[in-house]
């Protein structure tokens, strides 16, 4: 992808406290090892949350998810900056199936950043970013204990269903006819 493109779509979301967040696209290799460390502490809820099931994260999985092309695959990360060094605090990707143009969406903010805005403002952001891409629509299971992100689904316009044969939430929401 153009590095202008992916410039563009780098922002800085600032906390109530002052501190500065920036949300951009993964960097592929460049930030794997920052990746692995995010998914590496996650706590077995967040994790279990993420993956609807507690899945043990290894550094080839995340070599798999830092393969991305920005087209089909996108990941958008929340930085903090750390002077010399940065701590990726949440990440937000999403998957195009080319038959479709509807993609699947999924986000997790590490447990220390939450209550803070990261995930709602990363989430807006995502969507802006996929219907720029040229994706139709945006799609996501939740199970039903996560309240929260079905709460925030259905405030950003995410149409809701429940699917009793998987046990889950469905949310979508249509970006471009």
């Amino acid at each position: 992808m153009d590095e202008g493109l992916l410039k563009r779509f780098e922002t800085v979301y600032k906390l109530d406290d002052g501190r500065e967040v920036i949300f951009r696209p993964l960097r592929t290799k460049k930030d794997l090892d920052a990746l692995y460390q995010f998914y590496s502490v996650l706590s077995k809820e967040k994790n279990y949350r993420r993956f609807m099931g507690y899945r043990k994260v290894t550094r080839w999985i995340v070599e798999d998810w830092v393969d991305i092309d920005y087209y089909q695959k996108m990941s958008l990360v929340a930085v903090v900056d750390r002077g010399d060094s940065f701590k990726i605090v949440a990440d937000s990707r999403y998957y195009v199936d080319k038959t479709t143009g509807a993609a699947e969406i999924a986000i997790v903010v590490q447990d220390d950043w939450q209550h803070k805005g990261i995930g709602t403002n990363l989430l807006l952001h995502t969507i802006e970013v996929a219907r720029e891409m040229g994706v139709k629509k945006l799609f996501a299971y939740v199970a039903p204990e996560n309240r929260k992100i079905i709460r925030m689904g259905k405030k950003l316009g995410f149409a809701q269903k429940w699917y009793p044969e998987m046990g889950e939430y469905g949310g979508e929401l249509i970006l471009n006819e």
